[in-house]
């Protein structure tokens, strides 16, 4: 297989600016070993969505980066330093999504042809290297066996969420908001689940409706357009979508109204829609 990519021609000149100082930001904060770009900036169909206004943007695709580090530690804390990402977000104009992994982790993916890790290798694009790690040379699974691999996914994912949906009507119909809230939370994950597992049979272990769907998003930049961020309220409705896994359960406090719950039960069926139609489409092309 050939080398990874490194040029970032195909991008704007601006983006390419703002990629190159996102670099050097997290090379001076945690000194990762590499640095590769995937998704849609690195395939070069990302959106930039903007309001009628041309200033505020209603949704816009992520930079995606994946940090390789020497051992978990490294990993770790290249993910979680809250003032690294604090300083991407205030420093560089377009979102920058920073996931990061152990090169073991990583080298055992790409050996048993883990399609998540094996697209980045094919597509990605190297930002940063070291010298001091390697890559091993990817196993290509055949499409036979990741066809029936997503066919399972989506069949499992999507009967799961429309499971949850009835729970969501069932909570409407009693008044019971907060359960309403948490089902509505439940449907998403699910939904976003199916749709990772789908194209790449990768879905990290976590619960924040904002990750996963930034990472849909470097899938296919249409599910950014789910949940539109323009407004107060749409901010509002969402953020209390993504409190709902806990806070709709444990906090006292929580409280969502009814028309912020309707608003999220049609953002969610629309979800639905673009997943069913993405998935379907991805299954069929794999054979």
């Amino acid at each position: 297989m050939p080398a990874m990519k490194t040029t970032l021609d195909h991008l704007p000149l601006d983006k390419q600016e703002q990629l190159r100082h996102a670099v050097d930001i997290i090379v001076q904060a945690v000194q990762p070993c590499m640095l590769i770009l995937f998704g849609s900036y690195a395939r070069g169909d990302w959106v930039d969505h903007l309001e009628e206004d041309r200033v505020h943007y209603r949704y816009q695709s992520d930079m995606d980066i994946l940090a390789i580090a020497k051992n978990k530690v490294q990993a770790r804390k290249i993910e979680f330093k809250t003032s690294l990402s604090n300083r991407l977000m205030r420093e560089v104009k377009t979102p920058v999504s920073l996931i990061a992994e152990e090169i073991y982790f990583v080298n055992a993916q790409l050996a048993k042809g883990q399609y998540f890790y094996v697209d980045i290798y094919r597509e990605g694009i190297l930002l940063h290297d070291t010298g001091k790690l390697e890559l091993v040379e990817p196993k290509e699974l055949p499409l036979p066996e990741r066809k029936i691999e997503a066919q399972k996914h989506f069949d499992h994912w999507l009967k799961a969420a429309k499971e949850d949906l009835m729970m969501y009507e069932a909570a409407t119909e009693r008044k019971l908001h907060n359960k309403a809230a948490f089902s509505l939370h439940q449907v998403t994950e699910r939904l976003y689940s199916m749709i990772l597992l789908v194209f790449t049979h990768y879905k990290p272990k976590l619960h924040d409706l904002e990750k996963l769907r930034t990472l849909t998003g470097s899938i296919e930049p249409e599910f950014l357009s789910v949940f539109p961020q323009s407004t107060p309220f749409e901010q509002n409705c969402f953020e209390l979508l993504r409190q709902a896994y806990v806070d709709s359960r444990y906090n006292p406090t929580y409280y969502i109204t009814t028309e912020q719950l309707e608003w999220l039960a049609d953002r969610i069926n629309h979800l639905q829609k673009l997943a069913e139609k993405h998935c379907r489409a991805k299954i069929e092309h794999l054979g």
